[in-house]
């Protein structure tokens, strides 16, 4: 199943990772060689337990 809102994550993912993945207007205000900090935050010390969805 394919799952198109990012808000609506699918068991097993993350809330805000699933959300910063594939709603584009959360990085638009980056700049193009700008990194998101709470997607770096998320990378270097993986996703809290209460936002995977179960």
């Amino acid at each position: 199943m394919f799952w198109t809102d990012p808000y609506d994550p699918p068991p097993g993912e993350c809330v805000q990772c699933w959300a910063h993945a594939y709603d584009k207007s959360i990085h638009a205000q980056l700049a193009p060689d700008e990194d998101c900090a709470d997607c770096l935050d998320h990378l270097d010390f993986d996703c809290p337990e209460e936002m995977i969805v179960y």
